[in-house]
Parts: structure tokens; sequence; C-alpha cells
């Protein structure tokens, strides 16, 4: 299942990597769609939050905010959205954007704006004007979210009793490391410090009132004295303009450097002997555990911070870290005994690490994001918990386009559905283009082949393997141009929905625009005989939704049928050999009662897309013309069929002209004599003379 992160949350922020992380972990194919901006200034200070920088900075994400949207209904969604520290705005967006259709939103907001620019910065007074608006905002952006997720017990207090919201929203999931930048570093053995041993106390991060940077500078001052401490300060900050010249008036050994690179950061973490954590005294900095007591603990540091309520939900005084007084004094005290004591500094360490990979690691982390974004709603689960699936036959029907088979071949080997069944089906391609798939797919692949002498058309390859799959114990068989990529869950999203219901008609999934995650091609289609000629991509659903719903028709390129289905319908009709066969049957199962559905959890790439206005090769516009004529003349009669004859005409005639003004005369030629012989009643495998153009162009007819 996709799972999209949207918004212009700080891309760059930890919290948000470890999200990525934590989700992707959690078996979900997640997405971006991102416009960045609250990345774009690192220190953030007073005038920032400024009315006039808000007003200015409102205008940007309005901008965003636009971009998000197109972006967004572009791509057909996602069934779940995460969005992010620093996404309050995106909340309200998103959710304005999918309506009672949306996805499900999960809020990650690490803090509030009223506890960061109210309680903690005090940018704007408690009681003022702005107090009010950022409490709402904070209010409504919890209650548009299905999910809350906060970063400790403490805080999720915070947000029942002061920002009132529903204590079922929210999901406590303590935030932890990001594994991928913050490792071990590699011990030879272990080193005895000598008695004159420098010892460094690291301070990073930027300089706010959370960190708590005057008792640091006030500890700092007391132990001017010490012969053996070095203070290194990295990273930049509003505060930083008054904490250097202090520390430097101190007398001791200090070096301040700006940020380093992230990737670097864990590295250079393992390398002090002390970290320190925060010291601040405000109500938020009771509520948080830092990332970066996290990331020192991850790189196995020895890690003093205050003493708050937060930080004793995961972290034990004495076994894994120095908690102390958040004091100049009671600070001091605590580096002193540690630098004094190497084996405390070694235990600490050693038990950081082991608390880490116990309680923190990316396995549990990852479980636990799970169920966040499951909800515990079984359709969205990720594919490895749909363990006693029904068995699933796949038929990828291929035609002269072995690169494009094995394209498919190869998605479908990632998706780990249970009980699967796969037979690519060559309709009598060239020799030289079956020894190529024969020799691509040889011990690579748990597929069958089934090798056709004579080409079937769509029609008749996929009715040929259905039957057979069928036969074998399939219950599903999902139908698969070779021209498509399926994502890793599709299989799983197409078969749960088709089994959860009584009465199905045929699946279809998104269908997006060449490859995975790019705009989508079909939502859904408005398969209506009696304007069957219109263009369809005038007719097909627009807005994307996030769960499953009824529409006129699916396309075939990728296509699920049940074997109630296909016995009730006879499976596609060979009269009409390849093209508006999907929208024959689509027609009948709607008159036998069983609607067409589509699960926009499960998406399928498509490589191949042709119609009357452009991208008509002689085969498809020879087989388009003659099908269409006969699909008006089986499923309409009297004064409709009249009017279909009338819209079919209008169509032929605007789509002729606009080729012959393209000088694709042959494609013309082609349309005019597929008029013909639909009038003329000729129904399945068209003439030798257009069959033998497909050899041209071997890539643009796999249908056929």
């Amino acid at each position: 299942m996709r799972v999209c992160f949207f918004g212009t949350y700080n891309r760059d922020h930890s919290a948000n990597r470890i999200y990525r992380a934590c989700v992707a972990d959690a078996g979900y194919e997640v997405v971006e769609i991102h416009e960045p901006l609250w990345e774009r200034t690192r220190d953030k200070d007073a005038r920032y939050f400024s009315p006039l920088s808000l007003v200015r900075l409102g205008v940007q994400w309005l901008v965003a905010a636009a971009r998000l949207a197109r972006r967004w209904w572009r791509c057909g969604g996602a069934p779940v959205a995460v969005i992010g520290f620093n996404g309050q705005l995106d909340v309200l967006l998103l959710r304005l954007l999918g309506l009672r259709s949306g996805p499900r939103i999960v809020f990650a907001p690490l803090v509030s704006l009223t506890e960061t620019l109210v309680d903690d910065r005090r940018v704007y007074a408690r009681g003022s004007w702005a107090h009010g608006i950022l409490r709402t905002v904070d209010r409504l952006c919890c209650r548009a979210a299905d999910c809350v997720v906060v970063d400790t017990d403490a805080h999720r207090l915070y947000f029942r009793d002061e920002l009132g919201v529903e204590e079922s929203k929210l999901v406590t999931c303590h935030l932890g490391a990001d594994v991928a930048a913050f490792k071990p570093a590699e011990r030879d053995g272990e080193a005895t410090p000598m008695d004159d041993e420098v010892v460094e106390v690291l301070y990073f991060g930027q300089y706010l009132p959370l960190h708590g940077l005057d008792v640091v500078a006030h500890a700092i001052e007391k132990l001017a004295e010490h012969p053996r401490l070095r203070f290194t300060f990295i990273g930049t900050g509003t505060e930083r303009a008054w904490v250097e010249p202090r520390v430097r008036a101190a007398g001791v050994d200090a070096t301040f450097v700006d940020w380093i690179p992230y990737e670097q950061l864990g590295a250079r973490l393992a390398l002090a002997d002390i970290v320190l954590g925060i010291f601040g005294t405000s109500s938020k900095a009771r509520m948080v555990i830092p990332n970066k007591v996290y990331e020192a603990a991850a790189v196995h540091g020895t890690i003093v911070t205050a003493d708050t309520p937060a930080v004793r939900e995961v972290f034990t005084d004495g076994r894994d870290a120095y908690l102390c007084e958040p004091s100049g004094p009671a600070l001091a005290e605590a580096i002193t005994l540690l630098a004094a004591d190497p084996s405390l500094r070694a235990r600490l360490a050693d038990n950081a690490g082991t608390l880490m990979n116990d309680r923190l690691s990316s396995d549990v982390l990852a479980g636990q994001w799970k169920t966040i974004v499951s909800g515990d709603v079984d359709r969205l689960l990720p594919e490895e918990d749909f363990e006693d699936g029904p068995r699933l036959g796949v038929v990828v029907l291929h035609y002269n386009d072995p690169d494009a088979a094995i394209r498919c071949l190869e998605s479908l080997d990632r998706c780990a559905y249970p009980d699967l069944d796969v037979l690519v089906v060559d309709n009598a391609s060239q020799p030289h283009h079956r020894r190529r798939l024969e020799e691509a797919m040889a011990g690579r692949f748990a597929a069958r082949m089934m090798w056709l002498d004579e080409n079937l058309g769509y029609a008749g390859g996929n009715n040929l393997a259905m039957s057979e799959l069928f036969a074998t114990g399939a219950q599903y068989v999902l139908l698969l141009n070779a021209d498509t990529v399926v994502t890793p869950t599709a299989l799983v999203a197409l078969v749960r929905v088709a089994h959860s219901e009584r009465v199905m008609g045929p699946v279809g999934p998104r269908v997006s625009r060449d490859w995975p995650g790019a705009p989508a091609a079909s939502l859904g289609e408005r398969f209506w005989a009696d304007v069957a000629w219109f263009p369809r991509t005038l007719l097909r659903y627009r807005r994307p939704r996030q769960q499953p719903y009824a529409v006129q028709g699916v396309l075939g390129c990728a296509i699920l049928l049940s074997e109630r289905l296909y016995r009730r319908t006879g499976g596609f009709d060979e009269d009409f050999f390849a093209y508006y066969e999907e929208v024959d049957l689509c027609l009948r199962s709607s008159q036998a009662g069983l609607t067409p559905i589509v699960e926009p959890a499960a998406e399928v790439a498509h490589a191949g897309h042709r119609g009357f206005g452009k991208g008509m090769t002689i085969v498809s516009a020879y087989l388009k013309a003659r099908n269409l004529w006969r699909l008006g003349y089986r499923h309409l009669e009297g004064l409709r069929l009249y009017l279909y004859i009338a819209g079919y005409v209008a169509l032929m005639s605007a789509s002729a002209l606009g080729y012959t003004l393209r000088g694709r005369f042959e494609v013309v030629h082609a349309m005019r004599e597929g008029w013909r012989a639909g009038v003329e009643g000729e129904v399945g495998r068209p003439p030798q003379w257009v069959l033998d153009t497909i050899e041209l162009e071997p890539s643009d007819e796999v249908r056929a």
C-alpha cells in the first residue's frame, strides 16, 4: 500500500527522516508530495515569527499549497498520508482536498505551535490574540487528523488537556534515532584513559531556549578551573550571539563550529566523552525527549540531560543516562563526576546503546508505525499480513515486446503474495522475440509459459489463460498487459477488496501513466454504451478517492476477475479480438448486477496509451474503428442506436482530420477500412495485412 508524506513539512528534520524510514521499514510503499518552505530558514528568530513575517510566509504557503493540491490530484493521492514536523497547515489543506473520500491522515507534529511560540520561545504572550490564533490552529489541525502521533506520554497529556484533542486520536511513539546516520563507532578494544586525558564535553543543536543554554554557560563558568575539560559547541542559532562570548570569557578550552554535514554528525558524536542534552525549564522542556539525546544514545554516547518526566519515560538515571536538576551548579557537578570516572561513562554509554537496540530499534519502531498507519483497518495492512489469501492467478499477455514483459515479471517478483500462479501467454510473437523472452526468463521467475501458435488477440489469449488458471484452482485472475509495472502491494489490495464483497464485478487499480507514482492515467472509467464514442479522457473519474468505489468500467491493461464473474459472463467476447473488449465486459457485468470497482490502494503503471486523438498505429486504428461500431450495435437499438451512429461518425471524422493534418495517412486509411469492416459485420481476427504492420512497431501493439 502507498503511504504519502505530504506537505511543506521540514524534510531535513531528523524526526521526519525517522518517520519516513519507519513507514518504509513497516512494509509500505512511501511516496512524497513535498514543497520546501520551512526548511529554507534554519535559524528562526523572533523576527521570523513577527506578524509581518508570518503574513509573508502565509503567502508563500498558499503558493506551495496550490502546487501540493495540483500534485495530489494528478497522482491520485494515497490511502494514508503522513504529515510531519512543521505540517500544521498541511493537515488542514489535505482534509479540504480529500473531504469524506480523503486519506487517513496521520499527523506527527512533534511539538505544537502554542508550546513552541508561547510557552518556550515566548514570541507571543500567553493570553494575547496571537496565542488564541495559534491555539486554534493547533486544535483544528489535530481535529482534522485521524491520528495524532506524539513523542512522549507527557506530551500526550498536554495535547489532551491543553489543546482538547480527543484521547482516542492520540498515540505515543517515542522518536528514536535515524539509524542510517547515527551508528555506534567501531572499537578495536576498550581504551583505558590516562589520568591526564582531556575530556570533551559536546553540545550540538540550535541555540534555542529549550536547550537551557544559560544553565550550560553557568556550569562552564563554575568549571573554569577544571584542568582536563574541553568544550565543543556545534550549531548555530539566535542565542549563540551571547552564549559564545560568555563561554569564552570564562577562560575555558572551548571551540565553536557551525553545522557539520548531517551524515557525519553521528561519527562526530561518538568521539565525544560527554554529550549534553537539554536543560530548559519551560513546560515544553519537561514534555519532550530531544532528538540529540536519542542520537547520542544510538552512537553509545555518555549523556547528561535534565531530569524530567518525559526523559524518565525512556531513560533511567545512573543506568543509561545521567539526569540532573536543570541548574548550573547541578550540571557542573554532573560533568565533574563523569570526567573523573571513565568507567561510569563507559557503563552509561553501553547501557544507552543497549536501550536503543532493545526498545527503539528499527524493527520495534517499524512495528509501532505499522499499527499507526493501518489504524487497525484490515484493508490498509501491508502485504505480509495477508497470509491466507485466496489463490490468485496472474496472466501476462505478451506479443513482440520481451523487454516490457520482463519488467512486468520483475515487478510481480517483488509482490510477496502468498499463493500466486503466474502464467505468461505468448500470443504468437515473432521467433526472435520468443527466443529473447525465453532466454530472459530462464531460471529467474516462478512463472509458467503458454506458447500460442496463432495470435488470438487480447480477448482470445486472456480467455484461454483464464480457463487454464481457474481450472487449476485460482479464485481470482489478474490480467496484465506486458507493458505494465505492478507496485509491491497492489495484488493484496486488489484481492482483499474483491474477496470482501459478495457481489463484485471487475476490479481495477489506480492506473498511473508510464511509471509508479506518476500522474494517474485512469481512476476509473465511465463506460456508458450511449456515449461510448465520446472521447474517453473527458469521461474519466477525476477526483482522487482513497476507499474502493463503484465505477462503470476499468481499463483492460490491469483488471481482476473472479471465477464467478468469468463463469457468469463467459469472459471476453472474442469477436472484438482487441480493443473495446473490456468495455463490453464491463457493460455486461453491470447488466448482470456485478458492478465494476476501483481499489485506489492498488497501483499499476501502464506505458501503452493510444486513442482517436493521438498515438494510434495501423492495428489500433483499424480495430478501434471496427469494434466501436460493433459495440454500439451490440448494446443499443432504436433511436439510441441512431444517436450513437451520429456520434460515431462525428468522432471518426474529427479523428481522421487530425491525423491527416499530422501527415499520418496510413492511420486514416486503417481507420476508414476498420469502419467499413464494422459496417460489413467483420468480427474476430483482422485481415492479415493489418497484423503484418505490427512488426514495424513491435513495442506499440502488445495487446493484439
